[in-house]
């Protein structure tokens, strides 16, 4: 989850009031966040990745101007009208046709607002851009630019500029996705097409080339005091969210806002919109979820503390949600902050009316029995995700395994769940590999396999692997533990020659209907970065 450092001395600026550190962490707290650390200068906090309007000391200050009900309600925030044009070419579309865009003047910048105007782009990169694919932040001084601005993809020589943190060193699209840092990390999100977003001026000034890299020219220092904003991305509510969060933190600084026109093909579109989301919430279904018997206007006051609008309406309320509450997708989402208003250190425990016995479930006894025959043979248990991605699952295994892939992965690192366990305990291998010799580990957990005939089209099989390097680790030493795993097991089966893309040919072998063990192949040992010998197994324990 997202850690911030909050500035005690902004955080009261913007709050308006002098508030002492030990109430400020009390109150965050109670927002329901968890407080690392605090001191008079600096409160670091952890927030939930469902809230990334929070991610930033103009969010969190707002929330607390809520919950202290120093201006509890709705926060309501001006735009002048627009005063700039983008213009969506048609080649976009297909590539990146989403983009939202904002002026700010009168900016009062110094090293530490710089700082955190950083910090909080890639906050939302993480939180809603899914590490850029969804939504790319560019934030430009708009005194070196002149609009209106063409939003278009170019063909990987038309184009070339300044990209930013290369002073000096023109590059064309295709250097920069093979030479810039930041082109070798992202190109991946857009190397399968022809052509590559840019954001020009009406000079022909590259502003950036999203979702990989803003230019030079456009650079943010202390003294700039103009702004442009723009946001790309392929999907539309994450790119209006997260400019939407952005927008209301520059706000807080009584900056200047305008909107910008957008120009699709097809429609205009002004950009930002702040107007609250409308939603209806039943008074005796908030009561009902959370176990109370509170009134209309009690739950109003709750839902004012934590920064809505609410007015009273039949045997309900009119709710206002913030612009920048990307979270809010559900009643359920509004009944969760009317708990938070009313404070849950004021519900009552109690203790369940049912009694009941409990007893291990079949399968777990089986894993527990596995863990105690590998922690007998001297191995260390390691617990690891279950979701992992295919560079991690496959291709560093030399295998080619389906996998279920999450629709909404919250990054690059996790994007399917795992189909075996090896690849997780490697990965353990490489951020230990500083570790002493000989390193034994294992893992007993479940991993997801593709199955037409399971309703779901998926089904969960709980297996047991284990690793071990050193410098003289062979095919015997892996045997002798399989064997000893499968006699504590009860397991029986015979061994038979086994091919395996992971395993050196002619040293692995297979127990049919139960799993495989052998000496690792080099190619995976490099893959995973290893230096050493190492031999494996894994088998299906249900």
């Amino acid at each position: 989850m997202p850690v911030i450092e909050l500035s005690v001395k902004e955080l009261n600026a913007l709050i308006g009031e002098e508030i002492g550190v030990e109430r400020l962490v009390s109150s965050i707290t109670k927002m329901g966040a968890d407080v690392e650390s605090a001191d008079e200068k600096t409160i670091t906090v952890e927030f939930f990745p469902d809230r990334p309007d929070l991610l930033s000391v103009e969010g969190t200050a707002r929330a607390l101007r809520s919950f202290l009900r120093i201006t509890p309600g709705l926060q309501t925030y001006s735009l002048n009208p627009a005063t700039a044009e983008v213009t969506v070419d048609p080649s976009i579309l297909p590539i990146r046709r989403y983009i939202e865009c904002l002026v700010v003047k009168e900016v009062r910048l110094n090293e530490d607002l710089l700082k955190g105007l950083m910090e909080i782009q890639e906050d939302l990169h993480w939180a809603l851009g899914r590490d850029r694919k969804k939504v790319a932040i560019g934030v430009h001084d708009s005194a070196k630019i002149t609009p209106p601005y063409t939003y278009r993809a170019a063909a990987p020589e038309e184009i070339g500029f300044e990209p930013l943190g290369m002073p000096g060193q023109e590059m064309s699209l295709s250097r920069i996705l093979e030479k810039h840092p930041k082109g070798v990390e992202y190109a991946g999100i857009i190397s399968g097409f022809d052509k590559y977003p840019v954001i020009l001026d009406s000079k022909g000034n590259v502003l950036s080339m999203p979702p990989i890299i803003n230019g030079e020219l456009t650079k943010l220092t202390v003294d700039t005091t103009d702004i442009f904003v723009e946001m790309t991305g392929t999907d539309a509510r994450a790119v209006r969210y997260a400019m939407n969060i952005l927008t209301a933190a520059f706000a807080e600084h009584k900056w200047t806002l305008s909107t910008v026109t957008v120009k699709y093909p097809d429609k205009n579109v002004i950009t930002p919109n702040l107007k609250p989301i409308e939603r209806r919430l039943s008074v005796d279904y908030t009561n009902r979820m959370l176990g109370l018997n509170l009134t209309p206007e009690e739950v109003k006051l709750c839902l004012e503390k934590t920064g809505y609008g609410a007015v009273k309406e039949g045997d309900g309320l009119r709710v206002s949600v913030p612009a920048y509450r990307s979270d809010i997708l559900h009643d359920i989402d509004l009944v969760e902050d009317v708990a938070i208003g009313y404070g849950y250190d004021r519900f009552e425990t109690e203790l369940p009316a049912l009694s009941t016995t409990g007893r291990r479930l079949p399968a777990e006894s089986v894993v527990r029995k596995a863990r105690r025959a590998m922690l007998g043979l001297g191995f260390t248990e390691v617990m690891t995700l279950m979701l992992t991605n295919e560079a991690v699952n496959n291709e560093r295994m030399c295998t080619c395994d389906s996998a279920v892939k999450l629709q909404n992965p919250i990054s690059i690192e996790h994007t399917i769940i795992r189909t075996h366990l090896l690849p997780s305990l490697l990965e353990v291998l490489y951020i230990n590999r500083h570790r002493e010799l000989p390193q034994r580990i294992f893992e007993a957990g479940d991993v997801l396999k593709l199955d037409p005939d399971v309703e779901t089209g998926a089904r969960s099989v709980w297996r047991l692997a284990g690793v071990v390097v050193h410098g003289k680790a062979n095919f015997s030493e892996i045997k002798s533990i399989f064997n000893a795993v499968l006699r504590d097991l009860s397991i029986e089966g015979k061994i038979e020659s086994f091919e395996h893309p992971s395993f050196i040919p002619g040293r692995c072998a297979q127990v049919v209907g139960v799993g495989y063990f052998g000496e690792l192949h080099p190619q995976v040992l490099t893959n995973f970065g290893l230096e050493y010998p190492a031999v494996a197994f894994e088998i299906t324990l249900k």
